[in-house]
């Protein structure tokens, strides 16, 4: 080992080489001095198995299992350029740079001595060791001041959460280590996709942001959350226009115009909270619930899953539900009314759908609901407190309906395709029955 004090460079090597690094360092040490420029730490050269250099313009060309120091950091390389003069090091093959607990590889590097950063390419990873995360991507550039490292080309970031895996994609992947000084640990944008592989959860969006202070991130542009369930067969989709979902506890909220399902079972409300490993759904603001002919609403729904089906719903303040055996049934008649009138607008024909398909509608309400489910079908529905059902008889499509009326402290209906099987009704039982309106309205 052979060194230049006031160079700083050091290199192992063969006699004649050693003297040409000597001369070259000279030259250009004296012509640095001699104009007064204030000299930077160069990066040393370790090793190499071969050296050529140019003295005038101070360029090495290095190869052979190249080995350089700058710092803290080490670099390795099959061939190295390095322009002392500039403070740029260019790196070729199997390049290797270790900073710390931090490693960077790639196919091709640019490394900047002034502020220590370095751009890889080809087939970049980055592997912090101190938090396991791995960050990889098609070009990369790593700073030291922000300590971060931003990944593009179809970039990918992964780490171990407890027993799970999790994995970030998208267009562009930001990273900040550990003494950074933010909250954010990672930025992604554009086509974003999270997977926890432990969960089966994977949430796509166009903008995420993961804190790891709080082991969460907040995801927006029309996110949507997929759960994959037990069965692998079916899945709850959760869309909204904002989203946070929280690794350690596997809760995700979900904001603003949100709808949920599960099959042909859909929820919509104004906030969703999602608990995965506790298997249950939170409807708040205006809920409602849909399944093949019923309808449920209230001030606030809990599902409640299980084995990946969802089993009952927990309906709380104004708890209301409606069914009928065939939904279509409202649907015929406005079709027969638009093939007569032929020049009616959607607005109108929507209005007199609902009316219609309301009208034929059998009710039931109470201050609180329990609806239980058969596959994506309500079964049973137990309403308590000032309990009021409303049941309409199936009638001819053109012909008026009569419905009788219950009151109780509590009314439980079993159904079966959306047509009642069994009433049974407890505590203060009231009831009537109103017989089908003449063409006067008189009954």
């Amino acid at each position: 080992m052979t060194s230049n004090g006031k160079s700083g460079i050091l290199y192992r090597g063969t006699g004649p080489v050693r003297w040409l690094v000597s001369v070259c360092c000279f030259i250009v040490l004296s012509a640095a001095q001699a104009k007064g420029q204030e000299r930077r730490e160069p990066v040393q050269i370790e090793e190499a198995g071969s050296f050529q250099s140019t003295g005038g313009d101070e360029v090495f060309d290095l190869s052979g299992n190249v080995r350089l120091k700058h710092g803290n950091t080490e670099l390795t390389s099959d061939r190295v350029n390095y322009d002392r003069l500039n403070g740029i090091v260019r790196l070729f093959g199997n390049v290797r740079m270790i900073r710390g607990t931090t490693t960077l590889t790639a196919d091709v590097a640019v490394y900047y001595e002034e502020d220590e950063r370095a751009i890889g390419a080809g087939r970049v990873s980055l592997e912090d060791a101190l938090d396991g995360v791995v960050l990889t991507g098609d070009r990369m550039v790593f700073t030291q001041e922000p300590h971060l490292a931003v990944a593009t080309g179809k970039p990918n970031m992964t780490w171990q959460q407890n027993d799970s895996r999790i994995n970030i994609e998208g267009f562009r992947l930001e990273y900040y280590f550990t003494e950074t000084n933010t909250l954010l640990k990672a930025l992604a944008k554009e086509s974003v996709i999270v997977v926890d592989e432990g969960e089966g959860v994977t949430i796509y969006c166009e903008h995420a942001e993961y804190y790891k202070t709080t082991d969460s991130a907040r995801f927006s542009g029309d996110p949507r959350l997929v759960k994959r369930l037990e069965d692998d067969e079916s899945e709850i989709i959760a869309t909204g226009k904002g989203m946070t979902y929280a690794f350690e506890d596997r809760t995700a909220d979900v904001f603003d115009s949100v709808r949920v399902r599960k099959g042909s079972l859909e929820g919509i409300c104004d906030t969703l909270r999602y608990d995965s490993e506790g298997e249950q759904i939170d409807l708040l603001g205006n809920p409602e619930i849909r399944s093949p002919h019923s309808e449920i609403t209230g001030d606030e729904i809990i599902l409640e899953m299980e084995g990946g089906e969802v089993a009952r719903a927990l309906v709380t303040g104004n708890a209301r539900g409606s069914y009928t055996a065939d939904r279509s049934e409202g649907t015929g008649r406005l079709d027969n009314m638009t093939d007569q009138a032929g020049q009616a607008d959607e607005a109108g024909q929507a209005d007199e759908a609902d009316q219609a398909d309301e009208a034929g509608r059998s009710t039931i309400e109470g201050r609180s609901m329990i609806v239980d489910f058969e596959g994506e079908s309500v079964r049973l529905i137990t309403a308590q407190g000032n309990a009021v059902s409303t049941y309409n008889p199936s009638t001819l499509e053109s012909g008026p309906s009569g419905h009788n009326v219950v009151r109780a402290k509590e009314i439980v209906i079993e159904l079966n395709e959306g047509e009642p099987v069994k009433v049974t009704a407890d505590g203060g039982v009231d009831g009537s029955y109103l017989n089908p309106e003449d063409e006067d309205g008189n009954r």
